[in-house]
């Protein structure tokens, strides 16, 4: 009869455990579908694009777009729905008259408080950008001290010196995107001098030929920008430099250039060696392609230049003929194809630049 007793009373157990249980949670499961969708939050439309294997049990990166006046939430969405694949949330409000106005920035605050939240949004994974009129109104957005905003971006605009929260000095970047022929255009390069004491870095990129319009042809290097902000790294990967294929095609064409005598301003050339294997898990390789290659002095000079990067596994012969002995590293050539100056390991960034500048052209210093 006890042994009956202990079978009722397990099996009973079982039983009220089983009705207990609680049904999944509703963060078990993402809270909007893949792709993009329409939804209505703190009274405003918005477009959200959702990755499509998004794992709620996961750190994610987010990205705020504000549209520009009369633009559509709908139309930012899509200027960026490429990042997804990237396991980035795109959300994109739209204002409730064609202009953004200080209640519908405060409903957006709001909105992206609570997404950082239901979306799990890493503590570095969160981005603020905004379009002509979104780009004027970005300010109240991403420098919002509480919603601790990693990067900003303006586009067909610029900063007007706002002041950016505590964080921004160690942490954030900005960026400024621009046609050449936008009326915005100095506004946006007026965004470096405006930030660069008071954020981690700043940078303005023009796009040729464009007038008042979005920038597509600097998307990939916003892409590559936005997820260097957050420390994504894959060595070689860096899109701040046109790269030549090979360290030969670097060579040749700074001889070409010295070739043209009076016709053009000779060049040198320099190529930047890493190793895919070797580099992946390197603080240094890390620091040089992510903040090195993208310091003002370095750009300036060094996008003068003809250059290539070379893997220095994939091209052994290469690697061995430089003499150099670990990566990251950079070999500097004057326009005669004579070694100027190498670099190599933990990489002094001062003296990369005045490498780049005694071979560049145009050795005026960056305006910032």
């Amino acid at each position: 009869m006890r042994l009956l007793s202990r079978a009722a009373a397990a099996l009973f157990a079982a039983l009220l455990v089983a009705v207990a249980a609680p049904p999944a949670r509703p963060q078990d499961a993402p809270p909007f579908p893949a792709g993009t969708s329409s939804q209505t939050i703190e009274g405003l439309k918005v477009s959200i694009v959702m990755p499509d294997a998004f794992d709620p049990a996961k750190e994610h990166s987010m990205i705020v777009i504000l549209h520009g006046a009369g633009g559509t939430e709908t139309g930012m969405a899509n200027s960026l729905a490429h990042l997804a694949k990237d396991d980035y949330v795109v959300v994109a409000p739209k204002s409730k008259a064609e202009t953004w106005s200080a209640a519908d920035l405060a409903a957006v605050r709001t909105i992206v408080g609570n997404l950082k939240k239901s979306l799990h949004i890493g503590e570095r994974r969160l981005h603020g950008a905004g379009f002509s009129n979104g780009g004027w109104n970005l300010a109240p957005v991403a420098f919002d001290e509480a919603l601790r905003f990693q990067s900003a971006c303006w586009i067909a605009a610029g900063s007007r010196g706002e002041k950016p929260p505590k964080h921004a000095k160690k942490e954030m970047g900005v960026l400024a995107l621009a046609g050449g022929d936008d009326p915005n255009k100095s506004a946006a390069e007026g965004t470096v001098p405006a930030l660069i004491e008071k954020v981690r870095t700043a940078e303005c990129r023009i796009q040729p030929g464009l007038g008042h319009a979005w920038p597509d042809k600097l998307m990939p290097y916003y892409t590559w920008w936005v997820g260097v902000q957050e420390g994504r790294f894959t060595p070689g990967v860096c899109a701040v430099y046109e790269w030549l294929d090979t360290p030969a095609a670097a060579l040749e064409a700074a001889a070409a250039t010295a070739a043209k005598g009076a016709t053009a301003k000779p060049a040198g050339a320099f190529v930047y060696w890493y190793s895919t294997t070797a580099d992946a898990a390197n603080d240094k390789a890390k620091a040089f392609q992510n903040d090195g290659l993208r310091d003002l002095a370095v750009q300036r000079f060094g996008q003068q230049l003809p250059c290539a990067k070379a893997d220095r596994d994939a091209d052994a012969d290469g690697w061995a003929k430089t003499g150099l002995k670990s990566t990251p590293a950079l070999v500097v050539y004057d326009t005669a194809g004579k070694v100027k100056a190498t670099f190599q390991d933990k990489i002094d960034i001062k003296a990369v630049a005045a490498a780049l500048r005694a071979v560049a052209p145009d050795k005026s210093l960056p305006k910032d």
